[in-house]
C-alpha cells in the first residue's frame, strides 16, 4: 500500500476507523484492516507475520531479504503485506528447496490455525 493511500485513508476515516488504523500502524493486531477493507491491504508487523506463518522473526527477515515477502516502510517501521504472506503460503513466491519445505510446513500450520 502506498503511503499516499494510507494517508488518504487516515484523513477521510471516521474516528473509529482512525483508531483502528492507528492500531494497525502500531502493530497491535494482525487481523485489522485498513480503510480500504481489502484483505490485500492488510499490514502486519514482523512478529505478526512470524505468528501467522509459525516461523521465527529471523526467518521472516530472511524471507524479506530474499524478496519472498513484501514489506511497506511506515516511518521506519516495517510491515509485511498480507498479500505476500498468502502468496508465500500458496507457493506462488519463488522458492528454493529449503524454502519449499518452509512453505509446506507453513501451509500445514496455516490450515490448522484457520480450522
Amino acid at each position: 500500500m502506498a503511503i499516499e493511500t494510507l494517508l488518504q485513508a487516515v484523513l477521510t476515516a471516521t474516528p473509529a476507523k482512525r483508531r483502528e488504523l492507528e492500531r494497525v500502524i502500531r502493530g497491535e493486531t494482525a487481523n485489522a484492516t485498513t480503510a480500504t477493507g481489502k484483505d490485500e491491504s492488510r499490514l502486519v508487523t514482523i512478529s505478526g507475520a512470524a505468528r501467522l506463518l509459525a516461523l521465527g522473526r529471523n526467518t521472516i527477515y530472511r524471507l524479506i531479504e530474499t524478496r519472498r515477502l513484501d514489506t511497506v516502510d511506515l516511518n521506519g517501521c516495517k510491515r509485511v503485506t498480507m498479500r505476500s504472506i498468502r502468496q508465500f503460503i500458496d507457493g506462488e513466491r519463488p522458492a528454493n528447496e529449503k524454502t519449499a519445505e518452509l512453505v509446506a510446513a507453513s501451509k500445514e500450520r496455516y490450515a490448522t490455525a484457520k480450522a
